[in-house]
């Protein structure tokens, strides 16, 4: 009996929270017993496991416990970011910048059709969501460029100066005017591109000029297309008046033959009735067609490399109405697409001149 009485003793001394011994607890000490334990003694746990100024523990853990355990986890995280760090580096070290490792039929543009099929961009457009170009002309002072088209007028400009700074800055851009495509393309191999002369539109006296707000001020708006860039994609264009769509066979001309061919309209026929002229503004020398030059293809991610313009003047429209506009590019492999869900080879856009 000695025996047990000198056991039970210390055991009390070792683990006041006996469950025999109430008494024995101490108030820096976690609670446990077979009951359920009070609100007050769940409060109790919890403060003390937050802070145990006893053992000076902060959440179960004295100072030295929570230093090899930061430790442990930096070595760890450190050894990941390692790793992380030489695939990315032998991936960069492998991987050529400039040509994209799957391209033509294999590349991701092409996986809904048969081959990459280029699109249509258009400017201005002061948003990526947005489609819709809508201000009131009849505010020709301060107010009206402020607040209504004055921000179509300074995103062209914009644009345009981005053309104008790489005949600046870049010395790879070549004069193509009159040359062979065969003699371009190795030049373009070499990183090389044609210089797109932004200054052609003011030549030709087009109203889609700064110095005439491009004509937004009159209710005459400028629209400017692009067509987005492939990389290694070249143009089959249309060679005669048998190849092309019906309604360029009554203007066909042998300069078509160069140009991947652009036309805007509206999108349905009540679209179309609100829609009185269009004129085109491009190299082309017509302004019944707008065209992109064959020369600036095929793109090879060269340095300065800038795209071919074309400038849709809107010269006489309705107003006061929402006017669904739809500008398409054809070549020979273009597919142009009517479904909603795939529109190939097109842009779409809305027009509302109050």
């Amino acid at each position: 009996m000695a025996a047990d009485s000198t056991y039970m003793s210390q055991s009390v001394k070792s683990y006041p929270f006996s469950m025999s011994d109430r008494s024995a607890l101490n108030k820096e000490e976690i609670i446990i017993k077979d009951d359920a334990l009070t609100c007050d003694e769940h409060c109790h746990n919890w403060s003390i496991w937050v802070y145990n100024a006893k053992y000076r523990e902060v959440f179960g853990r004295d100072g030295l416990s929570w230093a090899k355990i930061a430790f442990y986890y930096f070595a760890w995280f450190m050894l990941l970011a390692g790793i992380f760090a030489s695939f990315v580096g032998i991936f960069m070290a492998i991987v050529d910048k400039r040509i994209p490792p799957c391209r033509g039929n294999s590349s991701a543009i092409a996986f809904d059709t048969s081959r990459p099929n280029p699109g249509l961009g258009f400017r201005p457009q002061l948003g990526v969501q947005k489609t819709l170009i809508k201000y009131r002309s009849s505010h020709r002072d301060s107010y009206g460029y402020r607040h209504g088209w004055g921000p179509y007028k300074e995103q062209l400009d914009q644009f345009l100066a981005y053309y104008t700074e790489a005949d600046v800055q870049y010395q790879q851009q070549i004069e193509c005017n009159g040359k062979p495509i065969d003699e371009l393309r190795p030049q373009f191999h070499q990183g090389k591109s044609c210089r797109f002369d932004i200054n052609m539109f003011r030549d030709r006296a087009t109203p889609c000029v700064t110095q005439r707000n491009f004509e937004y001020d009159r209710g005459h708006p400028c629209v400017l297309l692009k067509l987005n860039k492939i990389y290694d994609w070249e143009p089959i264009t249309y060679q005669n008046a048998a190849q092309v769509p019906e309604q360029f066979k009554t203007i066909w001309s042998s300069e078509f033959s160069n140009y991947i061919l652009v036309e805007c309209g509206g999108e349905n026929d009540v679209d179309r009735d609100f829609i009185f002229e269009i004129e085109y503004y491009s190299q082309m020398n017509t302004t019944q067609i707008g065209g992109f030059h064959r020369n600036f293809y095929p793109f090879l991610n060269q340095d300065g490399y800038r795209s071919p313009l074309v400038f849709v003047y809107f010269k006489k429209i309705e107003t006061n109405v929402l006017i669904n506009v739809e500008c398409r590019a054809y070549a020979q492999n273009i597919d142009n697409n009517d479904s909603i869900e795939y529109k190939r080879g097109s842009v779409h856009f809305e027009l509302i001149v109050e």
